[in-house]
């Protein structure tokens, strides 16, 4: 079964670096695509008041061929990116173990990737390949890759889904709380103690595949 992992590395470690630096309250995104080539990224969404700068410094870099502005969106720019054949460092680990980047925000600290695997050992491939690179990757999520017909789990578990639904419905987001811990380990049969770290983690998954970095990456993106 695939896998979907979300790492981050710092900005100085990436080949296109941070592209934000003189703009560090914004993103750069990944405009997600079907991927038919080898181009990992081909596409990236810049805000506008950021894109000289970063068009700047993605003519510094050594294996971006070109950048050609190609549309304007909403105060964003969207960017088309030309590769060379011959990468290294995290590019290349993507490439060399068949993932996929289905998504991609940056700052001007830090890259944030989704990334789909075919199977667990294209992930273990992968993060042995960059440690051997030193790259200082973080593996902060992963899942295996859900049907259509639930992706509304935004990468929760069933068991966090049902809780996170119970809390909700029940009113312990409420002001006042209208229903505690006590209450939903007892409907839903698990300890308070156990419905808490389910609930912390189930939130914790909920907030970085929506807000972090959504299910196609689109923070600032225009919609």
């Amino acid at each position: 079964m695939s896998v979907i992992a979300s790492v981050t590395i710092p900005a100085d470690e990436f080949p296109l670096g941070s592209l934000l630096e003189s703009d560090t309250a914004s993103t750069v995104s990944v405009e997600s695509t079907v991927p038919t080539d080898e181009s990992v990224i081909p596409y990236l969404w810049i805000p506008e008041r950021a894109t000289d700068g970063a068009l700047e410094e993605l003519g510094r870099v050594d294996v971006v061929t070109d950048a050609a502005v190609i549309d304007e969106v909403d105060g964003h720019t969207l960017v088309h990116l030309e590769w060379a054949s011959e990468v290294n460092g995290f590019l290349e680990s993507v490439r060399e173990t068949t993932a996929i980047v289905t998504g991609a925000a940056a700052t001007a600290e830090q890259w944030t990737f989704r990334l789909r695997f075919p199977a667990y050992e294209g992930l273990s491939a992968f993060y042995t390949r960059c440690l051997e690179q030193d790259i200082s990757v973080e593996l902060v999520q992963i899942h295996e890759a859900i049907g259509p017909e639930n992706r509304p789990r935004f990468g929760l578990t069933e068991a966090q889904r049902e809780l996170v639904l119970a809390a909700y419905e029940d009113g312990y987001f409420d002001v006042p709380r209208q229903t505690t811990l006590v209450d939903l380990g007892e409907k839903l049969e698990v300890s308070d103690s156990a419905v808490s770290q389910r609930l912390r983690r189930g939130l914790a998954s909920l907030i970085h595949s929506t807000v972090v970095i959504g299910e196609s990456a689109d923070t600032d993106v225009p919609k």
